[in-house]
Order: structure tokens, then C-alpha cells, then sequence
């Protein structure tokens, strides 16, 4: 990677988990009302991710796609649930 942006290291992934998980599965979870698979969702954003490697700018994108992530996964998580 080039300029100003931070080499994607399993290190700083480990942190960037570390830091978001908690609070996004609690954000899961007021979809969900189910802590078990509000953190099978998160966990599972949080691999696809990794898998991709997907390139942030900045803290406030990173955090921005987590949580829409997390949320669109959610609302197809309920839509599977009511068909």
C-alpha cells in the first residue's frame, strides 16, 4: 500500500477488533435481541473484511462500515427469519 495509508497488518486488525467488537455487538444485538448471533455477525463482518482487505482512509470510515456492515447483515439475518 501507498501513501498515507496504514499497512494492513494482522496486528492492527487484531487492535481494530479488539476495539470495535464489544460495542458492535451490542448495536447487533438491539436488531437481534439474540447476543449469540449478534456476535456470529459481527464476527462474521469482521472476516470478511480481513478476507477482502478492504482499505480505510480514516477511524471515522472504518467505524462508519463496520456499523453499516453489522446493520445490513442484521436486517438480512431478520428478513431470512420472517420467510
Amino acid at each position: 500500500m501507498t501513501g498515507n495509508k496504514k499497512e494492513f497488518t494482522l496486528t492492527s486488525y487484531k487492535q481494530l477488533f479488539e476495539s470495535l467488537y464489544p460495542q458492535l455487538c451490542v448495536f447487533a444485538f438491539k436488531y437481534l435481541n439474540d447476543l449469540d448471533i449478534s456476535k456470529d455477525i459481527v464476527e462474521e463482518v469482521f472476516v470478511k473484511v480481513w478476507e477482502n482487505q478492504i482499505d480505510f482512509q480514516n477511524e471515522k470510515q472504518t467505524t462508519d462500515y463496520f456499523y453499516k456492515a453489522v446493520k445490513n447483515e442484521c436486517l438480512d439475518y431478520l428478513k431470512t427469519k420472517l420467510f
